[in-house]
């Protein structure tokens, strides 16, 4: 629970560890486009969470950190590819920052977080919600 400078309630739902933009958890297929000496290679993943400037993923074939991939989401309106950078990785999960993103696909994946959103609302209200104003004496 945070409270501000008006003493009203708001609610904390997302998460944010040594972050820039908060995450949000999710889990949708991912495939990820890799660069090797012997050529372009795909390979099929599932999203753990993602951000506007990142995600982690499930991949098959952890990728190495500091490699340049292409991820492609299938969003619910479109299908989106972003390039990004990979953080860490290991055979548990990977973690992608990406590279400034084009307008169509920030425009996806900020309607995908709003639809995350509303959600996890649902499914986790907010306790505090329906609480009007904290007295102080």
């Amino acid at each position: 629970m945070y409270l501000d400078n008006g003493e009203t309630l708001h609610p904390s739902r997302d998460y944010k560890v040594g972050r820039g933009e908060p995450r949000y958890v999710c889990s949708i297929p991912v495939t990820l486009q890799r660069f090797l000496r012997f050529g372009p290679f795909a390979t099929r993943g599932v999203s753990l969470d993602v951000s506007l400037r990142g995600m982690s993923a499930l991949v098959c074939g952890a990728p190495r950190v500091g490699e340049t991939v292409v991820i492609a989401l299938p969003l619910p309106l479109a299908p989106v590819e972003m390039l990004a950078t990979v953080c860490h990785s290991s055979d548990a999960k990977t973690g992608f920052a990406f590279y400034p993103l084009s307008p169509i696909a920030q425009l996806g994946i900020q309607d995908w977080i709003h639809e995350l959103k509303k959600h996890e609302e649902t499914l986790f209200p907010n306790p505090y919600m329906h609480a009007t104003k904290v007295v102080s004496d």
